[in-house]
């Protein structure tokens, strides 16, 4: 017979892949405001990292790439026509795309010089705004279907182990007040 823990235990991960199966057959709705914030900082994540040219006619493009586990590659590409609109595209080559056309596009937006919207964003929800949103999000909040964020450590649990802050085993802390830091003694 399995013990009421464990049972219990089972319940609860089955529940929390079923919340998980829930947001990914059915996202949540963004609004066109936030697909402009997540583009603009698809924008800045791009142009700070990506490989950069400009053409001819003074257009410069930004351009970002991944490749994908199940096969293909991911893109973001930014393009700037100076003093006219910032377009950014978010396509995919290859992967499930192969055959049937060159690119699939997954996000379209473009911006005039202030960051506005000017028209609406064309998008396909999917897996990698997920993956895209892994690169910009905290830490903390990466694993948001699972973990809701931090929480500090209970005093009453320190208290109960006759704890004294930042003394640990082999965790000393700076004189100085710098961030904690591992210490590492010699076995000789």
């Amino acid at each position: 017979m399995i013990p009421v823990v464990e049972f219990r235990r089972l319940l609860n991960e089955w529940r929390i892949r079923w919340e998980r199966i829930k947001v990914i057959v059915q996202p949540p709705a963004w609004s066109d405001e936030e697909w402009r914030q997540f583009s603009l900082v698809l924008v800045a994540l791009v142009e700070r990292n990506g490989a950069s040219w400009t053409d001819a006619q003074g257009t410069s493009y930004w351009d970002l790439r991944w490749t994908l586990q199940e096969g293909g590659t991911l893109i973001v590409q930014v393009q700037l026509v100076p003093d006219q609109e910032v377009q950014l595209v978010v396509a995919q080559e290859g992967g499930f795309v192969n055959g049937t056309t060159d690119s699939y596009t997954w996000l379209w937006s473009t911006f005039n010089q202030e960051g506005r919207l000017t028209r609406d964003p064309y998008f396909v929800d999917g897996t990698w705004k997920e993956a895209l949103m892994q690169l910009l999000v905290p830490y903390q909040y990466q694993a948001g279907f699972y973990l809701s964020g931090t929480t500090a450590t209970p005093q009453q649990l320190m208290l109960e182990n006759n704890a004294t802050p930042g003394y640990h085993d082999n965790l000393q802390q700076d004189p100085q007040n710098k961030p904690l830091f591992l210490t590492h003694q010699s076995p000789h």
